[in-house]
């Protein structure tokens, strides 16, 4: 259940359990009332509690004169004194009267009964503090008017302590009524609080400790949270956190760990020519070089070591602007297929000359990408130079091939060279590495141009790696995404 819910639930019940609160206290004073007028009326009154009650027992009386029994008859005079109520009975014709019982003082002047008779005999009348009601009965085809009086004011007396009584029930209700309500609002509150803080608390908590663990250091920290609501967004993200900032750290580490290998490579490099051309330099100081040869030797050999320095720092210097994204970088459309084969027909004779011959299989399909020429050109140099170092062979060669895929074009460059042992194959495309761990064989490269590939290829969007060939030698696969057709046209 979300959080959401929980709200709208709480809201409701804080509205219902108050008000159903309220209808039971409101229908247990209901029943409390009843209960007690019933038990007042159970006490105190007989069947004549009621007129018309009365009004039943006359015409009884009219009937069967005789027969009445004395304690049925003074049963009900005892009931009229009691409650301050009077009887009569009168011939309707002759407005006679026939019968008088109860409180004869109650409308001793007859102004009430003179009302009635204007009303026909039937009705009821209120006058200040008395009131009557009548009603015509035939008995043996003769009409009576049977008359009941009553007196408020003499009732009150007789009923002051249950009135009294009846208010302090009341007032007492209404107390109860107030504490019960507030009662109810209280606890009701206090419940959908704990119902709702619960389910915020809790994941609050998970994630204050997950937080806390990350700051330890505890980087393998994950929130394991099942509830489907509000925070489980939060702690998946929590996790892809932890995720992402593990790596981060972990790439922070690798960094370092390249940064420190990049100072040891460029150092170990560097100190091959720069220890040559010391060398040489002390040579020609100290007179070892005595002849015009010889001097010309040094100083050829101390300008080829200065080259190979200036090449290694331009390198150097056009892999960390690549890295940055500050070289020159100029792409357009380029047909891949014809770029290679004039590259090829432009390099070949020099590569043959020195023993390695170039072989190429292009694909029939148009191979249009979106690229720089110069580092497009650079790519494949750099293969090919990296093949001819590593030649092993009086004669070797490289096949480049091309094939379309849809959307892709994958260009794979292959020679017969010694390959590269399995575990060197993921880190050929890594600054300043060499398969030969010793690095004692400089000439064989610095270990620059796979890098400077590899980062020209992310240029362009795509991908490069390095896998044995069949013929044992090394094949570098390069899938690069092509441009639709429609949109060169």
């Amino acid at each position: 259940m979300t959080i959401k819910q929980r709200l709208i639930i709480s809201n409701i019940l804080m509205i219902v359990i108050p008000v159903l609160i309220s209808a039971i206290i409101i229908g247990a004073g209901q029943y409390v009332s009843y209960q007690y007028w019933k038990m007042k009326y159970d006490n105190e009154s007989s069947i004549y509690d009621v007129p018309e009650k009365i009004t039943s027992v006359a015409t009884e009386l009219i009937q069967n004169p005789q027969n009445q029994k004395m304690a049925e008859k003074q049963q009900l005079e005892d009931y009229l004194q009691k409650h301050s109520m009077r009887l009569t009975v009168h011939d309707y014709n002759t407005r006679v009267p026939l019968l008088n019982m109860g409180k004869l003082t109650i409308d001793a002047n007859d102004k009430m009964m003179t009302a009635i008779w204007s009303l026909n005999g039937e009705g009821s009348i209120y006058l200040a503090e008395e009131d009557v009601y009548s009603k015509k009965v035939t008995v043996d085809n003769k009409t009576y008017v049977i008359s009941t009086f009553d007196s408020f004011h003499e009732n009150g007396t007789n009923d002051d302590s249950y009135y009294s009584r009846y208010q302090m029930l009341i007032t007492l209700f209404m107390i109860l009524f107030g504490v019960g309500i507030i009662v109810t609002i209280f606890f009701t509150n206090r419940f959908l609080t704990y119902f709702v803080f619960k389910r915020i608390s809790q994941p609050l908590n998970t994630l204050v400790a997950g937080v806390q663990q990350i700051r330890d250091g505890n980087l393998d920290t994950r929130i394991q949270y099942e509830s489907k609501d509000e925070f489980a967004a939060v702690c998946h993200d929590f996790n892809d956190m932890a995720l992402q900032l593990k790596q981060s750290m972990q790439l922070i580490q690798r960094q370092e760990e390249s940064r420190k290998e990049l100072l040891a490579s460029i150092s170990h490099d560097l100190r091959s020519p720069l220890t040559s051309i010391r060398a040489y330099s002390e040579g020609l100081l100290d007179g070892v070089a005595n002849t015009p040869e010889a001097q010309h030797k040094y100083i050829t050999m101390i300008q080829t070591k200065a080259r190979d320095i200036d090449r290694m720092v331009a390198k150097i210097f056009l892999f960390s602007k690549m890295d940055l994204g500050h070289d020159p970088h100029d792409p357009e459309w380029l047909d891949v297929n014809y770029e290679l084969e004039s590259l090829v027909k432009a390099t070949a004779e020099e590569y043959r000359s020195k023993g390695l011959y170039i072989t190429t299989s292009f694909s029939q399909q148009t191979a249009i990408i979106f690229a720089d020429q110069l580092q497009l050109d650079s790519i494949f140099t750099n293969i090919v130079e990296n093949s001819l170092k590593y030649k092993y062979k009086e004669r070797g060669w490289v096949h480049i091939e091309t094939n379309v895929d849809d959307d892709q074009l994958t260009i794979c460059i292959t020679d017969d060279g010694p390959g590269v042992p399995d575990e060197s194959l993921p880190q050929l495309f890594d600054l300043f590495y060499r398969s030969d761990p010793s690095r004692n064989n400089p000439n064989k490269g610095s270990g620059l141009g796979l890098a400077i590939t590899a980062k020209a290829v992310e240029r362009m969007g795509g991908t490069i790696r390095a896998m044995h060939a069949s013929s044992g030698g090394l094949q570098i696969k390069i899938q690069l995404p092509l441009i639709n057709q429609e949109e060169v046209q």
